[in-house]
């Protein structure tokens, strides 16, 4: 993980709680489940679209795509939003919780984390009156500061359009710093032939408020799949289930019937269950193989860790109705190029999500996907062309970042280009030494246990400029590394996302640290106790830190431990004590 915690060796450490929110994003991005886009009609609760299921027909092939005026890749779009100040406070404080009920196959409830709220909307001098805007994003994206936007244009007019679409999608790189990895990564799968958003760049103020940067990306609607697929009347699925039996009925269909048809999952499942030597055959009959492969060795290649194969998460899947085959659609991938360090699985292979790992285990599809990677490496993975790619996204956003960001902006830009230059020689080191080793079973690729870590804090309230204002222990073993010391730093407040924060640094013999950071979602639970950690009241993870190369990487998510605080209260300068365990997982 190239992100730097800009710890310096002095109790002043003004710019970490920064950092420190943006690895909680990362982390948290891994367990967000995705988190559903699918609108629930406001009167009645019903799947999709709006009242009397509108279509979302593009353009005919006769006609131009007013569309592409929100595209252009020169150009950063204006966009403008005033809505009613209460309803904006009230958006920004909506949670998308990880528990919060979604509409899937086997349910369809009619709650909704995210409410639409009536704005109007200037993109590039045209206004639209009367939209519905509403927050988007999870636990990675989630931000009650600078919150990713959903504009549905006919959600309180039938029929009402902006440049000819229905909805427009801004997503706050809450993840990405650079700005620039979700165009480049949805510009590089285009490149290999898999059906993909478009993506550009949009300026967004709301009420007056400057939000800078945001990407805009195309929605994945029955306009989106007419552009790549010569029948658009297939059904379309959003990540939530895994290809297997028992969790199809998980998968977020993204359709007006109610219930929906999802009859097209099981053959999927079912082909999956064939013998290694009838793999291929059997999916083949329902999975375009040609396509998956490419699709699964680009998000290697591009280091898509919370994607499919690494996660089973941020992905869509399209039914093609014309070949009665299942093509993968990228989505979320907003953590790209980031090369993390993996302890104990190979760089070149993802294998969490079950079609992955049953055809990495198969001797003759493991061969198709190891060709698969060598083969994109040689062409769409073209440096030269990347890199000028990046030289030109640098160049259009730089007048646009906050001038005391300027430094962090151009730093993280860089760590993109280091990895687009570093990864073709990483990964072929492992292949051309002969086939990775995938080490886990099928039920075990997942969440990948490093061991456990406990401690202790005792510090203040209001003191995150100050990582050494209390004082703190920790124990256990991670990832082979004993994190036993008593010469601890501790300080805790409130993070950018108005939640309580605590952060424990202790310093191991090589110099380097172990950091814990523990999220208390609700600042109303900062008070004596104890909380499980359960990524929906506390999130926590673990990592170290070099100061030598002011770099973090390793650990994971900490599960299954919790929180037990003997003192805490919101008050500034009020004590903060307690204690904290959990294991390590990484993904």
């Amino acid at each position: 993980m190239r992100r730097a915690l800009p710890l310096p060796p002095t109790s002043a450490m003004p710019a970490f709680v920064h950092v420190s929110a943006l690895l909680l994003a990362l982390f948290a991005a891994a367990c967000s489940g995705g988190g559903s886009d699918k609108e629930l009609a406001p009167d009645a609760g019903l799947l999709g679209g709006d009242a009397g299921q509108e279509a979302d027909a593009g353009p005919t092939d006769s006609e131009s795509d007013p569309s592409d005026a929100l595209f252009e890749p020169n150009h950063i779009l204006e966009v403008s939003i005033s809505l009613n100040p209460s309803d904006w406070a009230t958006l920004r404080s909506q949670v998308n919780a990880i528990d919060t009920p979604k509409v899937t196959c086997a349910s369809q409830p009619t709650e909704r984390a995210y409410d639409y709220f009536a704005a109007e909307v200037t993109i590039d001098g045209l206004t639209t009156s009367n939209v519905g805007i509403r927050k988007k994003g999870s636990l990675g994206s989630g931000s009650t500061t600078r919150p990713g936007l959903k504009i549905k244009a006919s959600e309180f007019v039938q029929g009402q359009r902006i440049f000819g679409t229905k909805m427009i999608t801004l997503n706050n790189n809450r993840q990405d710093e650079s700005y620039i990895s979700q165009c480049l990564g949805y510009g590089l799968f285009q490149n290999a032939g898999i059906p993909s958003s478009r993506c550009s760049f949009a300026h967004v103020t709301v009420n007056g408020e400057d939000l800078g940067i945001y990407s805009n990306v195309e929605s994945i609607k029955k306009s989106m799949i007419k552009r790549h697929f010569a029948d658009d009347s297939g059904h379309i699925y959003e990540s939530g289930g895994d290809f297997r039996v028992q969790s199809i009925d998980e998968f977020q269909p993204k359709e007006d019937a109610v219930p929906p048809d999802c009859s097209d999952l099981a053959p999927i499942a079912t082909a999956l269950d064939a013998p290694p030597d009838q793999l291929l055959s059997q999916l083949g009959e329902v999975v375009d193989m040609d396509s998956f492969m490419t699709y699964w060795a680009m998000e290697v290649i591009m280091d898509h860790w919370d994607g499919y194969a690494n996660n089973r998460n941020n992905f869509y899947f399209y039914h093609d109705p014309t070949s009665n085959k299942m093509h993968m659609i990228p989505w979320g991938i907003d953590a790209l190029f980031e090369g993390r360090e993996r302890s104990t699985r190979p760089k070149s292979v993802f294998a969490c999500g079950r079609m992955a790992w049953k055809l990495y285990d198969a001797p003759q599809t493991q061969a198709m996907y190891l060709s698969k990677l060598e083969q994109l490496l040689g062409s769409v993975w073209d440096e030269g062309s990347i890199l000028s790619e990046i030289n030109r996204m640098e160049t259009l956003l730089a007048p646009y970042v906050d001038p005391q960001h300027t430094g962090s902006f151009a730093a993280n830009v860089q760590g993109v280009r280091d990895f687009v230059s570093s990864r073709r020689g990483d990964l072929l080191a492992e292949v051309q030494a002969g086939p990775p080793e995938w080490p886990y079973a099928e039920d075990e690729s997942c969440l990948i246990s490093l061991g456990t870590v406990s401690g202790s804090f005792d510090t203040s309230w209001d003191t995150l400029d100050n990582f050494a204002a209390g004082t703190g222990t920790m124990s256990g073993v991670v990832a082979g590394t004993d994190l036993s010391s008593t010469t601890g730093f501790t300080s805790a407040g409130i993070n950018p996302d108005n939640q309580g924060l605590v952060q424990v640094f202790v310093q191991l013999p090589d110099a380097s640290y172990a950091v814990v950071l523990l999220v208390i979602r609700d600042l109303a639970n900062v008070q004596p106790g104890t909380l499980n950690i359960d990524l929906v009241n506390v999130f926590a993870m673990m990592t170290f830190y070099d100061p030598a190369t002011d770099s973090a990487h390793g650990g994971g998510l900490m599960l299954r431990g919790n929180v037990s605080f003997t003192s805490a209260s919101t008050v500034p300068g009020a004590p903060i004590v307690g204690t904290f365990t959990g294991e390590v997982v990484e993904i």
